[in-house]
C-alpha cells in the first residue's frame, strides 16, 4: 500500500526525513537526483539513522559508521552482515509516497 509522507518542496539532496508510517519508523532522502526510502533503524545496535548521513546511493550510520546500501540494504561496511529494509519510493502529485507491504491478517 502506499503512503503519501512528505511533500516534494521538504526533499533536498542529503537531507534525511523522518516518518512513522504503519508502524514503522521509515526515512526519506534524495541523493542527486534519486530518491531513496528505508527503515530509520540500524540493526547493529538499534538506533535511529535520521541523523546519519547520505552519499550518493549509501547511508551511514551515525553512531558505529556502518553503512548501507539504499538500493538493496545490504551493508557495505565493515563488510557483510545484516540488511536495513528497502521501500519503494514514487512523487504522485507533489507528494513523496513510500510503498509499505501490508501484513498478512
Amino acid at each position: 500500500m502506499w503512503h503519501p509522507i512528505f511533500k516534494k518542496e521538504e526533499l533536498e539532496p542529503g537531507k534525511i526525513l523522518c516518518k512513522n508510517v504503519a508502524d514503522k519508523k521509515i526515512l526519506v532522502m534524495q541523493s542527486g537526483s534519486e530518491i531513496f526510502s528505508c527503515g530509520a533503524i540500524c540493526p547493529h545496535q538499534g538506533v535511529s539513522m535520521e541523523n546519519g548521513w547520505v552519499f550518493d546511493d549509501e547511508i551511514t550510520c551515525p553512531e558505529h559508521s556502518w553503512v548501507f546500501s539504499l538500493r538493496d540494504g545490504s551493508l557495505t561496511w565493515p563488510g557483510s552482515g545484516p540488511r536495513i529494509p528497502i521501500y519503494p519510493v514514487r512523487i504522485s502529485e507533489e507528494m513523496v509516497e513510500v510503498e509499505i507491504p501490508e501484513l498478512p491478517e
